[in-house]
C-alpha cells in the first residue's frame, strides 16, 4: 500500500542518458579520495551535466547545478560529483552506516558493463561519503539492496552545497576482458527542496518498461587491467549464553567458533566463494513481524553477504529459492559467472539445522530438520533488449533419507518498450524422511503432511502480462500449483490452488503544490487445483503525496467470498489509512490505521469478527550522528455478535544509533512483545569499514512476564557475543 514511497522509486526514474559515447581520460592511481576536488587531480576529466529534473518533473530543467566528473586508471573508476543547491539549510545530510543514506541527498552512477540490460549497478554516496549500492533487474523494480561494492568514497559540505570522490576497483565489476571496453553508464542525484526530486544526466520515458534499454552514454576504456581478486575472510566468534532453568539462569560454557571464506575470480567475469564452518548467525536483530491472524509462515529478508553476491541471477525466480533455507551450514561454496551472453549460479551446502516447510492449502507446516545437503543451479540466456529466458534445478537431500528435487524454466519477454511477458514452468519430486518433525493428521490428495516416507511429485505454472505507459500500468498474472507442490530450497507456502489477478494503476506526476496522483485497482479471482471457488478480492486505493513531505494512502478491500477450512465467508472488507510525513531530515513520521472485517483463521472455528491494526513509527533524527526511532504496531479482534475478544496485543520497538563515523556505530534494541509476554533488550557495537571486514560486540537480554514470580519480570534467556571478520586482500 505504500508503492509509490519506496525508497526504490526514485531509482527507477534515473536511467536516462546521453547519445553519445565518450573516451576518458587514463590517469595513474595519483588521485586522493577525500572529496575534496583539487583542479589537478580532475584535470581532463569528462564532465557530465545532470540537466533534468525527472522527479516530479516531467524532464524539465534541474532546479540546480550537479556535475559528474569521469577518470580511470589501469585499476579504478574514478567518479567525482560537484553538488550544488539553491539553499544549503535544505541539504539531508548526515553520517551513517552503508546503505543508511537514501533518505537524504545523494549522488550516483549507474553501470551497465554488459550493454545488454541484464541490470544495473548502482554505486553513489551522500555529502559525508556514506556508501549506497545495490543491484537492479529487469524483473524488479525494487532492486537488490543487499548487493554490495568495496569501494573507496568521501564528501564534503561547503556553503554552495557538496563535492564527493569515489573510486571503483574494475575488480568489483564483472565484464568480459577486452582491450577496449564500451560501458553505459549513467548518473542521478535525489535531492529535497521540501519534497524529493530526482535529477538525471538525461531525459527519461516513464512509460519504458526497461531502463537500461534507454542509456545512450558510453564510456570508452583503454587498457584497464586488474588483479583478479583473491581475497581471504577468517572470523572468530564466540558468545556466553544462559538460559533460564526456572527459577534464574544457569549458563553454558563459553562457545568459540573459527572459520574461513574465500574468494577467487577466476575470471573477469567468474567468481568462486568457498566459506568453511561459517558463521552465518544474524547479530542485528530483526523486526518482529505479526503473525497472529496469519495461517502462513513469514519470511524475513536475506542479510548474509555471502548469499547476496549474484542474487540478481535469481531474481525473477519469486520464492522458488529462499536462501534462508540455509539456515546453519558448515560448508558453502558457490560460484558465479556473468558471462557475455549468458550466466550461471551454483550454490552447495551443508546445512546442520535444516527447517522443513510444507506448504498447503489454507496454511502451511513448518518444522526443525537435521543435517541436509543442497545445492542450486540456474542458468540464464540473455537478449539485449532486456529479455531473457532460463533453467533452474536445485536439490536437497537429507540425512538419514529423504529428499526434495525441483528443475524450472522461465523467460521474460520484453516485446517492446510498453508490453512485456513472463512466464515460469516448476516441477518438484519429494521423498519424504521418515522423522517427527511435524506433527499432524492433516492429509492433502492422499498424502499425509506428516513425514513418512511418502514419494510424490507435483507443479507449478505461472503467467504474466504486463502493458506500462506514461500514466497507466497494468498487469495479469495466471499462477497455478498443484496439492503436492513443494520447494525444499525455496519459500512457497501456499499451494494447491489456481489464481488470476489483474491490477490496473495510474499515476501522474507534476512539480506542483501535490506532487503526484496516484490510483490502483487490485483483483483477485482464486480457486483450489480442483475447481473449488477460494476467494473473489477487490482492492481499490488512492494516494497523493504533496510538496511539503506528507503522503496520503486510503483504500479499501472488498472480499465478496472467501473460504476457508471448508466454510464459506460472504461480504466484508477492511479500510486502509497511510499517512507518511517528513517535513526535514530530523523527522520521519510513518502511520497507518486498518479496520474493518475480517475472517479469524488461527482459531478452531474460523469466524468473521471486527478488525483493528495499527501502525505507528517515528524517527527523529537530533544531530548527523545520531537518530532514535519508536515504533508501535498492534492487532486485535473481536467476535461482531459478542464483542468477546478474539486476540488483542502489540509489539513495541525502541531503536537508538549512535554513528561516530562512516565505520563505527553503537546501537540499543528494546522491544516488548505483548502477545508473548517477552521483552528484548540487544546492546551492539559494530565496526564496519567495508562490506566484508566487520566487528560485533554486544549482549542480548530476553525477560518475561511471570504473574507467579515475586518479581514481574525475570530473565528467559541472556547472551553475551562477539565477532571479528577481516579482509585480507592478496591481490
Amino acid at each position: 500500500m505504500n508503492i509509490c514511497n519506496k525508497k526504490w522509486f526514485t531509482i527507477i526514474l534515473f536511467i536516462m542518458f546521453f547519445y553519445h559515447g565518450f573516451s576518458q581520460k587514463k590517469i595513474k592511481d595519483v588521485i586522493k579520495i577525500d572529496g575534496i576536488m583539487t583542479p589537478n587531480e580532475w584535470n581532463g576529466a569528462k564532465i557530465f551535466d545532470l540537466k533534468y529534473e525527472v522527479e516530479p518533473g516531467d524532464n524539465t530543467n534541474a532546479p540546480f547545478k550537479t556535475t559528474a566528473f569521469v577518470l580511470y586508471s589501469e585499476t579504478k573508476l574514478y567518479i567525482a560529483f560537484d553538488a550544488k543547491i539553491s539553499d544549503i539549510t535544505l541539504l539531508r545530510a548526515s553520517i551513517k552506516e552503508r546503505d543508511k543514506a537514501w533518505g537524504e541527498d545523494w549522488v550516483s552512477i549507474a553501470v551497465d558493463t554488459y550493454d545488454d540490460n541484464r541490470n544495473l549497478i548502482i554505486i553513489g554516496s551522500n555529502a559525508y561519503g556514506s556508501q549506497i549500492d545495490f543491484k537492479m533487474t529487469p524483473e524488479s523494480d525494487n532492486g537488490d539492496p543487499g548487493f554490495d561494492v568495496n569501494y573507496e568514497s568521501s564528501g564534503t559540505i561547503n556553503k554552495k552545497g557538496y563535492t564527493v570522490e569515489m573510486a571503483i576497483p574494475f575488480s568489483e565489476f564483472q565484464y568480459k576482458k577486452k582491450d577496449i571496453l564500451n560501458w553505459k553508464i549513467g548518473f542521478y542525484r535525489e535531492a529535497y527542496l521540501k519534497s524529493k526530486i530526482g535529477i538525471s544526466s538525461s531525459k527519461f520515458d516513464k512509460g519504458d518498461n526497461c531502463l537500461s534499454c534507454q542509456f545512450k552514454t558510453y564510456i570508452e576504456l583503454k587498457g584497464i587491467n586488474p588483479k583478479k581478486r583473491l581475497d581471504f575472510l577468517p572470523f572468530i566468534s564466540g558468545n556466553y549464553i544462559g538460559n533460564s532453568d526456572g527459577e534464574k539462569l544457569k549458563y553454558d560454557k563459553p562457545s568459540i567458533k573459527v572459520g574461513l571464506n574465500t574468494r577467487y575470480d577466476l575470471s573477469s567475469s567468474t567468481s568462486l566463494d568457498v566459506t568453511i564452518n561459517p558463521d552465518f548467525s544474524q547479530v542485528e536483530s530483526d523486526v518482529t513481524k505479526i503473525d497472529v491472524n496469519s495461517p502462513f509462515a513469514i519470511n524475513y529478508q536475506e542479510k548474509r553477504p555471502f548469499f547476496n553476491e549474484g542474487k540478481d541471477i535469481l531474481s525473477s525466480l519469486g520464492e522458488l529459492v529462499y536462501s534462508r533455507s540455509i539456515n546453519n551450514p558448515i560448508f558453502a561454496s558457490k560460484l558465479v559467472k556473468q558471462g557475455e551472453k549468458n550466466r550461471i549460479y551454483f550454490l552447495t551446502s551443508y546445512d546442520m539445522d535444516t527447517p522443513y516447510l510444507v506448504p498447503g492449502e489454507d496454511r502451511s507446516y513448518i518444522g526443525k530438520g537435521e543435517e541436509s545437503f543442497g545445492n542450486i543451479l540456474r542458468y540464464q540466456r540473455i537478449y539485449p533488449n532486456g529479455s531473457n529466458i532460463g533453467l533452474l534445478t536445485t536439490n536437497r537431500f537429507y540425512k538419514g533419507g529423504g529428499m526434495g528435487n525441483l528443475i524450472a524454466g522461465d523467460a521474460n519477454i520484453r516485446l517492446n518498450k510498453n508490453y512485456r511477458i513472463n512466464f515460469d514452468f516448476a516441477h518438484s519430486m519429494t521423498e519424504e524422511p521418515n522423522n517427527d518433525w511435524l506433527s499432524t493428521d492433516d492429509v492433502v490428495s492422499g498424502k499425509s503432511i506428516s513425514l513418512n516416507g511418502e514419494k510424490f511429485s507435483g507443479n507449478k505454472i505461472g503467467i504474466g502480462f504486463n502493458r506500462s505507459t506514461k500514466n497507466w500500468r497494468s498487469e495479469l498474472l495466471l499462477d497455478q500449483y498443484s496439492p503436492l507442490f513443494r520447494t525444499n530450497m525455496g519459500f512457497v507456502t501456499n499451494n494447491n490452488y489456481k489464481k488470476i489477478s489483474f491490477d490496473h494503476t495510474y499515476i501522474k506526476e507534476r512539480d506542483k503544490k501535490v506532487t503526484m496522483y496516484f490510483g490502483k485497482i487490485e483483483s483477485k479471482l482464486k480457486y483450489s487445483y480442483s475447481g473449488k471457488l477460494k476467494l473473489i478480492q477487490l482492492m481499490p486505493f488512492y494516494s497523493m503525496r504533496f510538496k511539503n513531505g506528507f503522503q496520503l494512502t486510503y483504500g479499501y478491500a472488498i472480499v465478496p467470498f472467501e473460504e476457508y477450512k471448508g466454510i464459506e465467508f460472504n461480504n466484508y472488507g477492511l479500510n486502509f489509512i497511510n499517512l507518511r510525513y517528513s517535513p526535514s531530515e530530523k523527522i520521519n513520521i510513518l502511520s497507518r490505521v486498518l479496520t474493518g472485517s475480517d475472517i479469524a483463521y488461527n482459531i478452531e472455528e474460523p469466524v468473521i469478527g471486527n478488525r483493528a491494526s495499527f501502525l505507528f513509527s517515528l524517527n527523529y533524527q537530533p544531530s548527523n550522528k545520531f537518530n532514535t526511532g519508536i515504533m508501535i504496531s498492534s492487532e486485535s479482534m473481536n467476535y461482531k455478535v459478542t464483542n468477546d475478544e478474539i486476540y488483542n496485543g502489540y509489539i513495541l520497538r525502541t531503536d537508538s544509533n549512535y554513528q561516530f563515523n562512516r565505520d563505527l556505530s553503537l546501537k540499543l534494541v528494546l522491544e516488548y512483545n505483548d502477545f508473548s509476554n517477552h521483552l528484548f533488550f540487544q546492546t551492539l557495537l559494530k565496526w564496519n569499514p567495508n562490506p566484508s571486514t566487520i566487528f560485533y560486540l554486544g549482549g542480548n537480554t530476553d525477560m518475561k512476564n511471570n504473574i507467579n514470580s515475586n518479581a514481574n519480570w525475570v530473565s528467559n534467556s541472556a547472551q553475551l557475543f562477539f565477532k571479528l571478520q577481516y579482509l585480507f586482500k592478496v591481490q
